[in-house]
């Protein structure tokens, strides 16, 4: 009996949507839409959250950094805000040597040159580090070498491609034993890495120049002070406590009074990823809102298409009223046919969302995550508010007179 009522309503509302296509296909559409916006949103963000955190392994084990000047990142990349001559080679060694759970204190200076060789000209950044810069930051040789101690100590004009950079300059030609030009210090090329990607930082470590520390200090930018410090904490959660006791040192030692700023910048991996989770939050909350725009958009849809039908089968409802039908019977009747549009948006929308989020995963290159509760929550959801939606019809259709009705037959 149920399961017949049940086809007779769906038999409706599918007579009731051709007869109204345009009206019938705008309450599915925003049904769909607000099912779709939903799930591809979640999948999306939830993707990106996992690329940044597998991209936390490409930073480096249990890192901190300390970078000169103030930084900040936005868009995923560093940017300074203030530059600082301040931070020196000694200090360091100072570092590691009086804050415990340090395992690796690894200096750097970077700086962005033009780059050329022939006639091709690449505007870059070097970076000067030491040989232990390798494995810190899992960087793989191609082909080639790493710098050695000995190169390192005498300031020897070497440098180690990124993937990129060398096939710019060399194409399918192999770069080791070449020379390129780095603001018109002729360097010999010892080795070029694997291709490695963009760190979490936003820094595309294919397109980096590596050389030894002095020879970027001395021969090409003539300073004696670093602008980076690579650290390798023994445990993650040591990582809060070395943070506070490398700002408390480098205060002291470059003489910063209290209530006076920072000249220097100490990151850790859950910085950078609470500020890229940040932006990726502003943009699921603009999901969640363009959803319930359009679950709401649907729902009204819905609550129109469902007063027209009520409108043009009052004498239908005073006919089954007059042979024994019930006021409950008539309301679930019209919750079953609104209750069938928003089932059918919710399921079109579904599908869209997993097929979109799905090619928006691979374009982009992130995870592909499907979250399954959230599925079933706009599945549910999507059917409350056409219930919903239909609440009001079913009613007034319920508390139609079966008398005032049978007389416009």
């Amino acid at each position: 009996m149920i399961l017949r009522k049940f086809i007779n309503g769906v038999k409706v509302i599918l007579r009731i949507s051709k007869e109204h296509k345009l009206r019938s296909a705008l309450s599915i559409l925003g049904i769909a839409f607000g099912a779709f916006a939903l799930i591809t949103m979640v999948s999306v963000s939830e993707g990106m959250k996992e690329k940044n955190r597998l991209e936390i392994e490409k930073f480096g084990k249990n890192p901190v950094i300390v970078k000169s000047g103030k930084v900040f990142v936005r868009r995923g990349r560093q940017r300074a805000i203030t530059t600082s001559t301040t931070l020196k080679l000694r200090e360091v060694q100072i570092i590691k040597h009086q804050i415990p759970y340090i395992k690796k204190a690894i200096p750097a200076y970077m700086i962005d040159y033009p780059v050329r060789r022939k006639n091709i000209t690449v505007f870059t950044t070097i970076v000067g580090t030491k040989l232990e810069y390798l494995q810190y930051r899992n960087l793989v040789l191609k082909r080639g070498r790493f710098f050695s101690q000995n190169e390192e100590l005498s300031a020897a004009k070497v440098v180690v491609l990124g993937s990129k950079i060398a096939e710019k300059f060399f194409g399918n030609e192999d770069p080791v034993g070449k020379t390129i030009l780095i603001f018109r210090v002729p360097c010999k090329v010892i080795g070029v890495l694997e291709e490695k990607g963009v760190d979490l930082a936003g820094v595309d470590q294919d397109l980096l120049i590596y050389t030894p520390l002095k020879t970027a200090m001395r021969r090409l930018a003539n300073v004696d002070y670093i602008n980076t410090i690579y650290i390798e904490v023994d445990r993650q959660e040591n990582i809060p406590f070395v943070k506070r006791q490398i700002t408390s040192l480098l205060r002291k030692l470059h003489h910063i009074k209290p209530g006076e700023r920072n000249d220097f910048t100490v990151l850790t991996a859950d910085d950078i990823l609470r500020m890229q989770n940040e932006a990726i939050r502003i943009f699921t909350v603009l999901g969640y809102i363009s959803a319930a725009v359009s679950f709401i958009i649907g729902g009204i849809g819905i609550l129109s298409i469902m007063i027209l039908i009520v409108n043009e089968r009052i004498e239908e409802i005073g006919i089954r009223r007059a042979v024994g039908a019930t006021k409950r019977d008539i309301i679930i009747q019209f919750l079953t046919e609104s209750g069938f549009i928003s089932f059918t948006g919710s399921i079109l929308g579904i599908l869209i969302g997993i097929t979109i989020s799905l090619g928006i995963s691979y374009l982009i290159k992130i995870p592909y995550i499907l979250m399954y509760h959230y599925l079933i929550f706009t599945f549910f959801s999507s059917i409350s508010i056409g219930i919903s939606a239909g609440m009001y019809p079913a009613l007034k259709a319920s508390s139609i007179n079966p008398v005032s009705a049978l007389r416009r037959t």
